[in-house]
């Protein structure tokens, strides 16, 4: 048998106070109580516990020497109080979150800042990566939460659509298209076109916004992340398709975005392991994710 954690309580209790009244009053239990576990202790432990001088219970040389362990699992288990305590209170945690760079660069960082001021004990892990990794790592479980681009045809994760836009084409501010409100994909046949890849989610919506008009997309320039593509059109390298959320924060005085006709949806979306509950923490990050992307609206 093993010594339960009542009767470690009531061996410490009568340790530290010296008589069974005492020890029934500091633990809140009856005389009896606390005399029955004490021989229950002294039968499991197989040697004596207690020293009986001038009417006060002493610790035993052997009860000496587990002591200090007996104070090291009441820390312990005070150490998991307050960390109950700190999840309960979402003051203590930590969120590890998924995002492609165009989510994590601009959408997140409103999201995140508002988090932290409400709950400045969560530690907030962001790791970027292309929207196909970043899915993969929500359902193997690497991550809490991942923010992608949709659309997305994955059966292994759960999608909540956090804001829905268009595709939009980037031109340098003096540029032969830039007085257009709009272009369409065939006007930019004249000119080198900056790309994301195909395979990626972004590329195979441009493919297809070009193949229902009958065309073929030829890159000139291709690329995996939309900021690099920008980078490139404001260095005047060419035209590029984009999502709008590389613009959240306003777009750069040397670029137009112009709308692309026909409209290309395209939108940010939350995804969880499809069954999995995810933390408190993670669940108010969330929230606080849709209520920035709401704004953007």
């Amino acid at each position: 048998m093993r010594l339960t954690y009542r009767q470690i309580e009531v061996l410490h209790a009568v340790a530290r106070h010296g008589t069974v009244t005492a020890a029934a009053e500091a633990l809140g239990i009856s005389q009896p109580a606390v005399s029955m576990m004490l021989r229950e202790s002294q039968a499991i432990a197989g040697f004596p516990l207690f020293s009986r001088r001038r009417g006060r219970l002493h610790p035993t040389v052997e009860l000496n020497v587990i002591l200090p362990e007996m104070e090291r699992v009441f820390q312990g288990v005070a150490r998991i109080d307050r960390l109950i305590e700190g999840i309960r209170d979402m003051t203590v945690g930590s969120v590890l979150v998924s995002a492609t760079p165009t989510l994590a660069d601009n959408l997140l960082p409103r999201a995140i800042a508002a988090f932290r001021r409400s709950r400045p004990g969560i530690q907030v892990t962001v790791q970027t990566m292309d929207n196909t990794a970043a899915v993969e790592a929500v359902a193997r479980e690497r991550v809490d939460l991942g923010f992608v681009l949709s659309p997305l045809l994955m059966g292994e994760v759960q999608v909540a659509m956090l804001h829905e836009t268009e595709l939009v084409c980037a031109v340098p501010v003096a540029h032969p298209l830039a007085g257009q409100g709009s272009v369409t994909v065939r006007d930019l046949l004249s000119w080198p076109l900056i790309g994301v890849g195909r395979g990626l989610p972004l590329g195979d919506l441009v493919d297809d916004a070009f193949r229902a008009e009958g065309l073929q997309r030829r890159i000139a320039i291709e690329v995996t992340q939309t900021s690099v593509a920008l980078s490139l059109v404001r260095a005047g390298a060419g035209v590029a398709i984009v999502d709008p959320y590389v613009a959240m924060s306003g777009t750069p005085p040397d670029l137009v975005l112009l709308q692309l006709r026909p409209r290309v949806a395209v939108g940010a979306a939350a995804i969880v392991q499809r069954g999995r509950t995810v933390s408190r923490a993670a669940r108010l990050l969330l929230a606080t994710v849709r209520r920035i992307a709401a704004e953007a609206r």
